[in-house]
């Protein structure tokens, strides 16, 4: 848990003025603007830029800030090897993982950690996919469930939990569901991309799958019609089950999600690469007993339920 020092400095630079950084901290401005007062009357020089719009730290104030944050991570990391040395696997673990992730692989993962694991507890921090490895990064959670390749490279150790297929989702209606029946011995038909073209698609805006999408455009020549960008993976296979276009999603939603309508899911030409989930923390961040322990849960629930559908 970052030091009062750390969060506070952190959420004046982030919002770039006092009234924000204080709500956005949960505490009166005076309060805030009273601590930095007496933070640099400590350090016996300014380490904020008041001057400034929006207000930044001095040269002082980052080396300040720097120091403090590799103070709070070696507490946080002999606090955690402390209790490990104690012996037995015990503690509490936070995870950044999407709503996606939570409903459709935390929901297997969790009922079997705690059977093998009661006495670690476990907090979840939702985000979406660049602020899962920002979470990460800073310390916020101690790994975050993400997807390879990252934002962020060289600065983030990840693990491979297992890997799930790219696919198109479409109403069993659809012309192109009616064109390639479903059969026993093709469980997803190929379809081309660009017999796409100019149908109504559902985007995963900001996303990875987003990138995806502009990427099978851009090979494939066609140009589907984006008529929504939404947040949730969810929603946009729903919306396609229901006849409203097309949208990507992965064989793991198509595997276990109910949707109102049938859904009919396809591999799409051209082959695109599966999409990597792994666990993703700070690679000179100190990964507890605990952590370990539910990662292991994680790759061992995925290799006996996720790639085996």
């Amino acid at each position: 848990m970052p030091s009062n020092i750390c969060r506070y400095l952190t959420a004046l630079i982030a919002e770039g003025s006092f009234s924000k950084a204080a709500q956005r901290l949960g505490i009166s401005q005076p309060s805030l603007s009273q601590f930095l007062v007496r933070l640099e009357t400590d350090a016996q020089t300014e380490l904020v830029d008041r001057s400034a719009k929006p207000l930044k730290l001095t040269a002082a104030g980052a080396l300040f800030l720097r120091t403090e944050q590799q103070v709070d991570l070696l507490r946080e990391t002999a606090a955690k090897q402390m209790l490990d040395i104690k012996g037995g696997v015990r503690g509490h673990v936070t995870v950044g993982a999407s709503d996606y992730r939570e409903t459709f692989f935390l929901a297997e993962v969790l009922p079997v950690f705690h059977r093998l694991y009661p006495l670690i507890e476990v907090s979840l921090t939702e985000g979406r996919t660049k602020e899962l490895e920002q979470m990460a990064l800073e310390g916020a959670v101690d790994f975050s469930l993400v997807i390879t390749p990252l934002f962020h490279p060289g600065t983030l150790t990840t693990i491979e939990l297992y890997q799930e297929r790219i696919l198109i989702a479409l109403s069993e209606k659809h012309r192109l569901a009616q064109q390639h029946p479903a059969s026993p011995s093709e469980e997803f038909p190929v379809i081309d991309f660009h017999d796409l073209d100019r149908e109504p698609f559902k985007s995963k805006k900001g996303q990875q799958m987003d990138v995806l999408f502009r990427e099978l455009c851009r090979m494939s020549g066609a140009s589907p019609r984006v008529v929504l960008e939404s947040e949730s993976m969810i929603a946009a296979a729903t919306l396609a089950s229901a006849g409203l276009g097309a949208a990507l999603t992965t064989e793991t939603l198509v595997r276990r999600a109910g949707t109102a309508k049938p859904l009919r899911a396809f591999s799409v030409e051209p082959p695109v690469p599966p999409r990597i989930v792994a666990a993703a923390y700070r690679s000179e961040r100190y990964l507890s007993k605990a952590a370990r322990a539910l990662i292991r849960v994680m790759t061992n629930v995925a290799a006996s339920r996720f790639q085996n559908g």
